[in-house]
């Protein structure tokens, strides 16, 4: 009897321990306080660095705080207008015939590794009124805190929205509870007549045009916090291997009168704590 007493005691212990351990899902907060991005020959950047370009304030630092929070980075519009047209507005020239365009892109100091060419519209752009850029977001790369993604928002050339949901703009797009944008849209080129879906008006002073690359940036997407084992899961572990070592002293006849009905509690409180789990992710 006391054999059966202490493996199921044990059995309780470890699947407890294993209900109550921090999630490895769980990120850490990050703060991005400076930004910097190059397109073939030209450099945006944050206003507390030094580029050609110096566009998005981040002031003292955009703080992600939970896992899935994200920073969104594109031109900053209104008066500043098209100010981060990446491809064929890029002064060091990204469109098509022009030498490829590598993007780079450093957050709080760190280069980014990895790449695609999506801010350059692949070297594909062949200028003029036409050809339209909108694309949804493609991963770019990553650090063990974020992830980055790159897009692009075009709803002033003429041609259909290029993104593959027909809306000219990578989502999210918006400042919204986990998502925080920088950036503004601008009035419409002169002599513009839109008439495309999606596309943006062309009243002066509604500011709803977008030519511009977009710079997604997300917390926990790649990098997450390592679980470390609280007390109160210790404790538990503990008393489950104490069960074990005394269970492991009792008779052979005893053990095996015990071990299928402690095995099947135990699967179950596993089980239990899997479902729980799933249910938080």
């Amino acid at each position: 009897m006391r054999s059966a007493l202490f493996i199921t005691v044990a059995a309780l212990a470890i699947g407890g321990a294993a209900m109550i351990a921090p999630a490895a899902s769980e990120a850490v907060s990050v703060t991005i306080t400076s930004v910097s991005v190059t397109v073939g020959g030209t450099t945006w950047c944050s206003t507390n660095l030094a580029c050609t370009n110096p566009i998005w304030d981040l002031g003292s630092g955009v703080n992600l705080s939970a896992f899935g929070n994200s920073l969104i980075l594109t031109q900053t519009g209104g008066a500043a207008g098209y100010n981060f047209d990446t491809s064929e507005g890029n002064p060091g020239g990204c469109g098509i015939g022009a030498p490829a365009c590598a993007t780079s892109i450093t957050i709080n100091g760190v280069l980014i590794g990895g790449g695609n060419n999506l801010l350059a519209n692949g070297n594909a752009d062949p200028g003029g009124n036409n050809h339209n850029e909108a694309a949804n977001y493609a991963a770019y790369g990553a650090t063990p805190a974020v992830s980055v993604f790159t897009g692009y928002a075009d709803n002033v050339h003429l041609d259909a929205c290029a993104d593959a949901d027909h809306n000219c703009q990578p989502d999210p797009f918006a400042n919204s509870a986990t998502d925080h944008l920088i950036g503004e849209g601008t009035d419409a080129p002169t002599g513009f007549v839109e008439t495309n879906p999606n596309h943006c008006s062309t009243t002066p002073g509604t500011n709803t045009c977008f030519n511009a690359g977009v710079i997604w940036i997300v917390n926990g997407a790649v990098g997450e916090r390592r679980a470390v084992p609280e007390p109160s899961t210790l404790l538990l572990l503990a008393v489950g291997i104490m069960g074990l070592a005394a269970w492991g002293r009792s008779s052979p006849t005893r053990r095996h009168r015990t071990v299928a009905g402690a095995l099947a509690l135990g699967a179950s409180v596993l089980l239990l704590s899997g479902d729980g789990a799933t249910k938080d992710q």
